[in-house]
């Protein structure tokens, strides 16, 4: 399995994370200029995977009352990460977009370098690490401009191998407050992270608290924007 000095570093200050158990960051989204709905993401608590113990948190996203009759959204998403490193130990979905729904439930097993998604299996020869928990993970890690990092990434049964390039910085306002923000872009081998879609792009304050302020994705038609107008139970100190 790969190591870096991003894991030590994690390793190192694991006990000095900058969020806590109850921390709820809450998002307006927006496709385009027009206003669709909410997401959110929540530390949960602690819980044990495979006899590993690990953080819950849970990404939930749904449409406005207005877009519901166009196109309702409701998804889910529940992730355990490793309480040192944050990596992923198990992911499950729960989708509800428009008339589609699915469920899925990937358990990692590291120890015998298997993923179990629901009834099939997948070899795996590296740490992995789902879009949420990798949110969590970079705030743990002293961010700068022109920095880059290797990551690898597990989603529709395969292992992608990406780079994460921090581009610039930028002041996001918001209605939680203004930030100083450090500017993260995702891509692998010099093509976009998202297979039918476009660049991602990730606005982290630049403080010791790393809050993701601002998340756009460039899709086919469009783009889709969070951005933070809430934080709920921040850690202080």
């Amino acid at each position: 399995m790969r190591f870096s000095i991003f894991t030590l570093l994690a390793i190192l200050y694991g006990q000095n994370l900058p969020f806590q158990i109850g921390e709820k960051l809450v998002y307006t989204a927006k496709f385009n200029i027009i206003p669709s709905g909410e997401a959110s993401l929540e530390v949960i608590g602690h819980d044990s995977i495979n006899g590993i113990g690990t953080y819950h948190a849970r990404f939930k996203a749904r449409t406005n009352p207005a877009l519901d009759r166009l196109y309702k959204l409701r998804d889910q998403v529940d992730i355990w990460m490793d309480e040192t490193d944050l990596f992923t130990h198990q992911l499950k979905k729960n989708i509800r977009e428009g008339n589609y729904h699915k469920k899925v439930l990937t358990t990692i097993h590291y120890d015998a370098s298997l993923a179990i998604i629901n009834s099939d299996t997948v070899v795996i020869t590296e740490l992995v690490r789902d879009p949420y928990s990798l949110f969590y993970y970079l705030r743990t890690l002293p961010l700068n401009v022109g920095q880059l990092m290797e990551f690898t990434s597990f989603e529709n049964k395969k292992s992608i191998f990406f780079k994460l390039a921090v581009t610039g910085r930028e002041t996001v306002k918001t209605r939680a407050g203004n930030f100083n923000c450090l500017v993260v872009r995702p891509f692998r081998q010099g093509k976009t992270l998202f297979k039918n879609e476009g660049d991602m792009q990730v606005w982290f304050s630049d403080d010791e608290r790393r809050l993701p302020i601002q998340i756009q994705i460039k899709l086919k038609f469009g783009s889709m924007h969070l951005k933070l107008k809430e934080i709920i139970n921040q850690k202080v100190g």
